[in-house]
């Protein structure tokens, strides 16, 4: 019986599991085995809207991890929202339930927001996340299984350093479109594994929201120089003279708190 079970091994699951030292089974949708995850975890196949049942080693974890995500050609509704309805359907008696969300749930307004925020997102991206947090925590609260909620800041890390996620790698060929003066809210790969497993030993009376940023707000015009800087490369020019600083500003005011994780500086910080 594993303790853990990791519903979703892509960049980041994989990366749980890795650095997860007890036992444990991640899942595929298709069962294959990702390049870059360690030969002793099993891995199951499982896709969340095509199985008709629970797999027997999820059915038997002590927790979940919830990392889905989609594919290229996958509806982001149905995925989030009704795979979270799915797996509310077959909760097992859980220790805990960690889901890991976006900090896209949150309404896109000037200023800061708490994980107190209880206003809902205008686009529609936002409201996919937000409402598979609303199924997900219903069903978890109906079948008593406490749940870390993680809304997750804009990943970055090894593999998808800022310079080649934003930039491909290269100094644009054009100036970018507007001022890039709209808020940051980041975290390093590595810094959100740290929380998912300390989220994954929380106490039962503890469950919630989470943000898991780094606090760093740096407009996108100035994380881009420094990350550019940092690449060896130019900084991007854009199309508008620079502005006020705007955008949401996602503070995390329980990841140091609750799960005592530090967030590392970005690069050129």
């Amino acid at each position: 019986m594993a303790a853990l079970a990791i519903i979703g091994c892509g960049w980041l699951g994989t990366a749980i599991a890795n650095a997860y030292r007890g036992e444990l089974v991640a899942t595929t949708r298709s069962g294959a085995r990702p390049p870059e995850l360690q030969p002793r975890i099993p891995v199951v196949g499982f896709d969340v809207l095509g199985a008709t049942a629970l797999p027997q080693p999820l059915a038997q974890a002590r927790a979940w991890v919830v990392a889905i995500a989609p594919g290229p050609t996958q509806d982001r509704r149905a995925l989030y929202v009704e795979g979270a309805r799915r797996l509310g359907r077959w909760l097992p008696a859980l220790a805990r339930l960690v889901w890991l969300g976006s900090t896209s749930a949150l309404p896109d307004v000037d200023g800061e927001l708490g994980e107190d925020c209880f206003a809902w997102p205008d686009d529609d991206r936002g409201r996919v996340q937000r409402e598979a947090e609303t199924v997900i925590d219903a069903a978890c609260a109906d079948a008593g299984v406490p749940l870390s909620l993680l809304r997750l800041g804009g990943l970055y890390g090894p593999g998808r350093e800022l310079a080649r996620l934003y930039l491909r790698g290269e100094a644009p060929a054009a100036p970018l479109p507007g001022d890039g003066m709209t808020a940051t809210n980041l975290v390093h790969r590595d810094d959100a594994v740290a929380a998912v497993h300390a989220a994954i030993e929380l106490p039962r009376e503890r469950s919630g929201v989470i943000h898991v940023v780094d606090g760093d707000h740096t407009p996108r015009r100035e994380m881009l120089a420094r990350a550019c800087a940092a690449a060896g490369l130019p900084a991007p020019q854009w199309s508008a003279p620079a502005g006020p600083l705007r955008g949401k500003q996602v503070r995390s005011d329980r990841l140091g708190p609750w799960l005592g994780v530090v967030p590392r500086p970005r690069p050129g910080a």
